[in-house]
């Protein structure tokens, strides 16, 4: 991951890292005003890695969901 990807993503793979979810790698996808990223990761509910598409703007709510779906 770039630093500047891994600098805006990192409280996102913190409080995952919190859930026991590791974030993988980042990997931008979008480009302008349609900026996604697709965020890799690993679960303890799942063998294979999961991917999700995220916005920078939609961090925090992606990160309540996930606090939702595992506790």
């Amino acid at each position: 991951m770039s630093s500047s990807i891994q600098d805006e993503f990192k409280v996102f793979t913190d409080e995952l890292k919190k859930l026991n979810i590791e974030v993988q790698k980042v990997v931008k996808v979008g480009n302008g005003s349609m900026d996604f990223h697709e965020v890799f990761y690993k679960s303890p509910r799942y063998d294979d890695v999961k991917s999700v598409y995220v916005q920078r703007h939609n961090l925090d709510s992606m990160i309540e969901k996930f606090k939702q779906a595992y506790h």
